[in-house]
């Protein structure tokens, strides 16, 4: 790594680097540039990007509560969608370029991922996985997250997925 990881809010800035990521590492299941878009653009969104890069490289030091501009190279991130009045969020994609990987890097985005979600009431986390996908169900594991069912043919080459869900301490606002 050239230097120190910053995490942020993905933005809108962000959407190519993570369609190149997403076709890199999920093949036919990968997310395109429109649902990407429309992922990050939904209300309901919680997205977090890890980037190589310290204050001294931002070009424009990210704003509270405002957009988060994009000024490096995306290392990682994770976007989960919930619904309104759901205490539910589904994590759609989550993905760390496969040479910094077994860094922290996933760990961190999935922590930081959590405290958001608890910050805005959300009790449970719930994902998809490639029964094929050892390191991914094991990763999960090692951060909570038990199975709760599987869906046979899920995946377009008729991989089953495994459904895992994490409950998690909602931080109460006082």
């Amino acid at each position: 790594m050239k230097g120190p990881i910053r995490y942020r809010s993905t933005s809108l800035e962000d959407v190519s680097q993570i369609e190149e990521m997403e076709k890199t590492y999920f093949l036919e299941e990968a997310f395109g540039r429109r649902q990407i878009r429309y992922l990050l653009q939904s209300p309901n969104a919680i997205a977090l990007t890890a980037e190589e890069g310290d204050r001294s490289d931002w070009a424009h030091p990210p704003q509270a509560g405002g957009p988060a501009a994009s000024n490096g190279k995306v290392l990682g991130y994770i976007i989960g969608l919930g619904r309104r009045g759901s205490s539910a969020v589904r994590i759609y994609t989550f993905c760390v370029r496969k040479d910094y990987r077994l860094k922290g890097i996933g760990t961190s985005l999935l922590q930081r991922f959590e405290r958001g979600c608890q910050r805005r009431g959300v009790s449970n986390l719930i994902l998809e996985v490639g029964e094929d996908n050892s390191s991914a169900l094991e990763f999960y594991k090692r951060n909570g997250f038990v199975e709760f069912s599987s869906v046979p043919g899920y995946y377009s080459d008729g991989t089953t997925a495994v459904r895992m869900r994490k409950v998690i301490t909602v931080i109460s606002r006082q």
